[in-house]
């Protein structure tokens, strides 16, 4: 099932969970991912900041500041039971709309319109 898992690529303990510890739990479930078994802190499915269009200027970030004000983390999942399925050929992430992905690029934009990547991979059920 995929699944926004609003992981961060560091984890502030008794705010937000980070990647390599959800990766942690998943693994302790049964489960593995998309991303295997151990995500990437830096696999990132989000790129995202406030303008100064927006309302809260406070949180509004410059092009310069994304990284440091912005959304930039790993956050979505594809997860599956290691013994029912085989993921086949990596993952694909898509923040163009054309299945193609361009690093370092914020979105949404005028031709894409989600804050999230759309992220996909082949999964081959085990016999």
């Amino acid at each position: 099932f995929g699944l926004d898992a609003n992981t961060y690529e560091k984890s502030k303990p008794g705010k937000n969970q980070g990647v390599v510890e959800f990766g942690e739990h998943y693994v302790s479930k049964g489960l593995t991912s998309c991303w295997g078994d151990k995500p990437s802190p830096t696999e990132y499915t989000t790129y995202n900041a406030r303008t100064y269009l927006q309302p809260q200027l406070n949180k509004a970030a410059s092009k310069s500041e994304f990284l440091s004000k912005g959304d930039v983390n790993p956050k979505d999942f594809i997860l599956f039971y290691p013994d029912q399925f085989e993921a086949e050929g990596g993952v694909v992430k898509d923040n163009t709309g054309d299945k193609a992905y361009l690093e370092d690029t914020a979105f949404p934009t005028l031709s894409f319109p989600s804050d999230h990547a759309i992220i996909s991979t082949e999964l081959a059920a085990r016999l």
